[in-house]
């Protein structure tokens, strides 16, 4: 049974829930004081579970978040075979990710200036394809303004390992982002093929329309890259720690979200494939992560998860009204 769990601060309401471990709802003032949606929502269970309707709205999604070319790659002298569900690659840990299970909720807590709820999914050895036997925890920490979402890990043999959450954010409620701004703490972008598999190392941004290093409106940069964003962005700083990586604000509503990271990498994706109920570029996720393919490219880091180590992804949310702050102010 899926269960719903309510977490509230002066500031903001949040709506969690076992499927997918997932964001149901987040709202939070706009620039008036009225209280209103800054997250994409389903207006029923049964649209959460239509998979067609369902483009992973709000969820931890893993094994591997984003993408695997070739649905295989290698670990300790062999090839692992994984479920391809994105033609011959496997996105977001396959046709049965983590963002389609149903979690345990195993803690909530509530305090006046919020609360916390963590969820807990074990994942076999052998699901979707990955070796060894995972178990991993969501914890939603609400604090007034602030929003703390932390993964965690265990595996009992060699594996990969790659969480975010994928947070669809609009936040004045207009059918686009267009008019969303939109300011990054990257100096690079990596380069994909028209799979979106990584062709190379990061890139700079300099002189292309993915330098997003100022604040910058959203339309013309999806008119720029059609059909629009879908691409990771190197985070300034060493991973490993906590940092600003992108500050995204809407002019209308005077509502802004700063996100802060210690994970390499940002996904940064205009929702062009969205559908009914939603419109193609009808929010923006901010997915921090591993580089995608890491898994087959040794160059981009490691992903590897080996028995008694821990793994540990932490991605703050800050939201705010009014002068939206310059991303490189944002500190831990």
């Amino acid at each position: 049974m899926v269960e719903v769990v309510e977490l509230a601060s002066p500031t903001i309401r949040l709506r969690l829930m076992t499927l997918g471990a997932a964001i149901v709802s987040l709202e939070c003032p706009d620039g008036q004081g009225r209280t209103g949606p800054a997250h994409l929502s389903l207006p029923s269970l049964a649209g959460y579970e239509d998979r067609k309707r369902n483009p992973y709205l709000g969820a931890s999604v893993g094994r591997y978040a984003n993408r695997i070319a070739g649905a295989r790659f290698p670990l300790d002298g062999r090839e692992v075979r994984v479920t391809a569900n994105e033609g011959v690659n496997q996105l977001h840990g396959g046709p049965d990710g983590f963002g389609r299970r149903l979690w345990g909720l195993t803690e909530v807590t509530s305090t006046d200036d919020g609360g916390q709820a963590t969820m807990t999914l074990r994942s076999p050895a052998g699901d979707q394809g990955f070796p060894g036997t995972v178990t991993v925890t969501a914890s939603y920490e609400l604090s007034g303004h602030r929003l703390r979402i932390t993964y965690r890990g265990e595996a009992d043999a060699p594996t990969v390992l790659n969480l975010t959450n994928h947070g669809y954010w609009n936040l004045d409620g207009s059918p686009t982002v267009h008019d969303h701004h939109l300011a990054l703490a990257a100096d690079a972008v990596l380069p994909v093929d028209d799979a979106s598999i990584p062709t190379g190392r990061p890139v700079t941004v300099q002189g292309t329309s993915f330098d997003l290093r100022a604040r910058t409106r959203l339309g013309p940069v999806i008119a720029a890259i059609p059909p629009g964003l879908d691409h990771c962005f190197a985070v300034r700083g060493a991973a490993g720690e906590l940092r600003g990586a992108a500050v995204l604000d809407s002019p209308s509503s005077s509502r802004w979200l700063a996100v802060l990271t210690d994970q390499p990498g940002v996904q940064v994706y205009t929702g062009n494939n969205l559908g009914p109920p939603f419109r193609p570029h009808g929010a923006v996720c901010l997915e921090t992560q591993l580089f995608p393919d890491t898994p087959n490219r040794p160059e981009l880091g490691s992903a590897v998860l080996r028995p008694g180590q821990h793994y540990t992804s932490i991605t703050e949310l800050r939201f705010g009204t009014g002068e939206p702050p310059g991303v490189e102010e944002l500190q831990p």
